[in-house]
């Protein structure tokens, strides 16, 4: 086992002696004025905030080599010991009962039960903490116990929490991800993505393959489109592809292959395009669809919203539910 912080081998982060003991905040006389007791909530506020369990490593892809990494393992210890407090039965148990690291290259402390039972009992504790409340009082203690605004995972913008969906299993109360970046991740029947972008169909169903078109991996496979729907991308089978989920989210909604002007939607093709260039691409096509976006829901009055989803039903033989979806993006877009 080696520490993630010392970087020495014997014990993990957990009991690595170079861990400084956080300083307690100073106490306030009960004679201190107002105006310095709001100071020094907010400071304690944005301590608070700065703790919250965040990771970089969503996406990083180990499909393709985990068993590599789990042999390299094995050959210099076959089992090792889980670092849970609350780990019940034998802890000495096979490499294999563990996850691995960032880049693969070791295992994490706490063996997979132990890691899910965390995560079990903290939805459990969200849940019970704020299941049966409303946006506007789990957004009232966020502000009490995390401060003024909180930053989108994907966007990192620092927002109000209003801005931000309700997710009653997250230890905030809050999705990590703002309303308009949790949009474009919209999916499945009901799903706003393809009202909010719509994108060009073919109405040809696409077979998902039997493995990963990039690392042959088979775990949670997924239909991803090549040129992302967020960036002028097409919905049509030419623009389709079969991701594990590991390369599916961390390609997520960028341009990071070889893309031809058939992905893209007829309402952005334009000949001064350079597809050679993926940067460039990018940007330009952020830009076009974010423009169409302001002009047909930012700025749209509600009900020309509703003609043109109902056009788009239409056009493409669509089985969705026109009130559903008007009612969706009414809330998301605060068009009541």
């Amino acid at each position: 086992m080696k520490c993630s912080i010392c970087k020495q081998e014997g014990h993990n982060k957990r009991s690595c002696k170079m861990v400084s003991t956080p300083v307690s905040a100073p106490k306030i006389e009960a004679k201190t004025d107002v105006k310095v007791k709001h100071q020094t909530y907010i400071e304690m506020s944005e301590v608070k905030l700065k703790s919250q369990r965040k990771t970089k490593n969503l996406g990083f892809n180990t499909a393709k080599t985990q068993d590599e990494s789990y042999a390299e393992i094995e050959a210099q210890n076959p089992t090792i010991r889980c670092s849970d407090g609350n780990h019940k039965g034998e802890r000495t148990l096979p490499v294999r009962n563990f996850y691995l690291n960032k880049a693969g290259k070791g295992l994490q402390g706490a063996c997979i039960i132990c890691q899910k039972n965390r995560r079990a009992n903290r939805i459990k504790r969200s849940r019970d903490k704020f299941g049966g409340k409303n946006k506007q009082e789990i957004c009232d203690m966020y502000l009490k116990e995390y401060g003024q605004t909180k930053t989108c995972s994907k966007c990192n913008a620092s927002k109000s929490p209003s801005e931000f969906p309700i997710s009653i299993s997250m230890e905030t109360g809050l999705h990590n991800q703002c309303i308009l970046c949790s949009i474009g991740n919209s999916q499945g029947n009901g799903g706003l993505r393809d009202f909010i972008f719509m994108p060009d169909k073919d109405g040809i169903k696409y077979i998902k393959k039997d493995k990963c078109e990039r690392c042959s991996g088979i775990d949670k496979l997924a239909v991803d489109h090549i040129l992302p729907i967020a960036k002028g991308g097409t919905d049509c089978i030419t623009n389709k592809q079969t991701l594990c989920i590991h390369c599916n989210s961390k390609k997520n909604d960028t341009i990071d292959c070889v893309v031809k002007p058939e992905f893209l939607s007829i309402r952005y093709k334009d000949e001064s395009l350079d597809f050679t260039d993926n940067t460039t691409l990018s940007r330009i096509l952020s830009k076009k669809v974010y423009e169409f976006r302001q002009k047909n829901i930012d700025t749209a009055l509600l009900e020309d919203i509703r003609n043109s989803i109902k056009d788009y039903i239409k056009k493409h033989n669509l089985g969705h539910n026109l009130d559903r979806i008007v009612g969706k993006i009414a809330t998301f877009f605060k068009k009541n």
